[in-house]
C-alpha cells in the first residue's frame, strides 16, 4: 500500500520537520503531564490537547484537497485551537455511548460476584461499539471537512457507509494499521514506567500525523469513485 509508506514517512518530511515534530510531541507530553494534576489538571490537559488535534486535522483536510506534501508550520494557533475544539466535540459525541457502557462495565466488574458477569457483558459491548465507531469516524470527518465543516455532516451514516464501501480494502487497511499502532502505544504506556508516558505522548502525536495523512489520502481517492 503506497499510501501507507508515504504516511509513515510524512512526519519526517519538509524543511524544519524536526522542530515541528518536537514541538507537537512536547505539547502532547505537557498536556499529559497536566493530566496527573488533581482537580483542574484535566482542564489544562484538554486545552493543550486541542492544539495538536487541530494541527492533525489541518493535515487531514489538506490531504483531502490533494495538498500538503510536507509537514506544515505551526502558525495560526487560535485557528488550531478552534479546529481542535470542534474535532474534540465530534470525538466526544461519537465516543460517549461506548464510553458510558465501558464505564458501567468497569464498575460492575470491580464490584465482583454476580455483578462481574454483567460487567463483562458491558465491557465487551463498550469495546465492540467503540471499535465500530472508530471505523466510521475517519470517513465521517471527511464529510465534515468537505462540506464546509458542517457539524451535522458527521451523522450522515448512510453516506459514510456508502463511501467506505467504495474503498473498503484501502480503508480497512488504514484503520487496522491505526488500531495496531495504537495498541502498541498503549503497551508502551502501561509497561514502561516513568518514561513510558513521554514515549506514549510523542508516539501518539506521530500516530495522529500518519493517520491524518493516510486517511486524507484514502478518503480523497474514495471521493473520485462512483458506484
Amino acid at each position: 500500500m503506497r499510501s501507507l509508506e508515504k504516511a509513515l514517512k510524512y512526519p519526517f518530511s519538509g524543511e524544519g520537520w524536526g522542530a515541528k515534530f518536537i514541538l507537537g510531541g512536547c505539547l502532547c507530553t505537557l498536556a499529559s503531564a497536566f493530566g496527573f494534576i488533581p482537580f483542574l489538571g484535566w482542564l489544562f490537559w484538554c486545552i493543550l490537547s486541542l492544539i495538536p488535534l487541530g494541527y492533525a486535522y489541518g493535515i487531514f483536510k489538506d490531504r483531502l484537497e490533494g495538498e500538503g506534501d510536507n509537514l506544515p508550520s505551526w502558525t495560526g494557533w487560535g485557528d488550531l485551537l478552534y479546529r481542535g475544539f470542534f474535532i474534540f466535540l465530534i470525538f466526544l459525541t461519537y465516543g460517549i455511548v461506548p464510553g458510558i457502557l465501558y464505564g458501567i462495565g468497569d464498575i460492575l466488574w470491580n464490584a465482583g460476584g454476580f455483578a462481574a458477569f454483567f460487567g463483562l457483558l458491558f465491557l465487551i459491548l463498550g469495546v465492540g461499539i467503540g471499535l465500530g465507531i472508530s471505523f466510521l469516524l475517519p470517513m465521517a470527518l471527511s464529510l465534515y471537512a468537505t462540506e464546509g465543516e458542517f457539524f451535522a455532516a458527521v451523522f450522515r451514516w448512510n453516506q459514510v457507509v456508502e463511501k467506505i464501501w467504495l474503498i473498503q480494502r484501502e480503508y480497512f487497511t488504514a484503520w487496522l494499521v491505526g488500531l495496531i499502532l495504537f495498541l502498541a502505544l498503549l503497551f508502551v504506556r502501561i509497561h514502561i514506567f516513568f518514561i513510558g508516558w513521554v514515549l506514549y505522548s510523542f508516539g501518539f502525536f506521530y500516530l495522529s500525523l500518519i493517520l491524518a495523512h493516510l486517511f486524507g489520502e484514502v478518503c480523497r481517492e474514495g471521493a473520485n469513485e462512483e458506484f
